[in-house]
């Protein structure tokens, strides 16, 4: 009995050492506003959620009760996206503030090309914010569409380099924003990371120029937690903002 006991144990826990390895890689969409070429693995499901705090060069104020983003891999090279943010604003200091829900995006992001040597991994992400769905004074007049170009490097087995540039809509007017983001990663150990990026928003009405710094503790092969923080380099005192959030593979 003793050693069937035994034998049972043994082959259980190899079983689930298999079952680890066999696990696939957790694919985070945050922190920071730049993008990596990779999407989520095939037929699995992972939960980016964050809390963050914002002030603005006007004194208003943004509390993020919840940044929730929900990603499927549908194929190999592809994946379905749909998420919105829980927001309190407070838009003085006298006033109280009061909740709203941002407009839903839905979106899909797909990886073209894997990325050799000096080439970069490529992809391509597309999104829309809807006019239907959100607090009516979040919402746009119209659907909001955006698209990016996302390029990765890996440098060395440490560091790795992401750039994206991209148009958004916002729903109001005919004319875009251009989007530009360059990011530069370290990966400290195998489970703790760090980051800068310099994101910039240039239209018609002129232009914002932002940087984040952000940390990465990978607490699993299915859990990562982060820490950001965002200045506005041009603004420096008068906006910024704070953040935290989870990302977590659902196998």
């Amino acid at each position: 009995m003793k050693k069937a006991l035994v034998l049972f144990v043994a082959v259980l826990l190899a079983s689930l050492c298999h079952a680890q390895d066999e696990l696939p890689a957790l694919v985070p969409d945050r922190p920071g506003m730049s993008w990596g070429a990779e999407v989520t693995p095939h037929h699995k499901v992972i939960w980016d959620n964050g809390f963050g705090y914002e002030k603005s060069a006007d004194g208003a104020q943004t509390f993020t009760l919840s940044s929730a983003m929900l990603r499927y891999g549908l194929f190999e090279n592809m994946e379905l996206r749909v998420g919105t943010d829980f927001l309190l604003n407070q838009e003085e200091a006298t006033q109280k503030p009061t909740f709203g829900i941002a407009p839903l995006s839905i979106g899909a992001k797909i990886k073209l090309y894997e990325g050799s040597g000096i080439l970069p991994s490529v992809g391509v992400l597309a999104e829309l914010r809807s006019p239907h769905v959100g607090t009516k004074d979040q919402l746009p007049s119209y659907l909001a569409p955006s698209v990016y170009l996302l390029f990765e490097h890996s440098i060395g087995e440490r560091f790795w380099l992401c750039y994206n540039a991209g148009l958004e809509w916002d729903g109001e007017t005919a004319e875009p924003t251009t989007f530009l983001v360059l990011a530069l990663g370290c990966n400290i150990t195998e489970s703790l990371g760090t980051y800068i990026e310099s994101y910039n928003y240039l239209n018609a009405e002129g232009s914002q120029h932002m940087t984040e710094l952000g940390f990465t503790w990978l607490v699993s092969r299915r859990v990562q937690l982060d820490l950001e923080a965002d200045l506005d380099l041009l603004n420096l005192g008068n906006y910024y903002s704070l953040g935290c959030g989870v990302s977590w593979l659902i196998n």
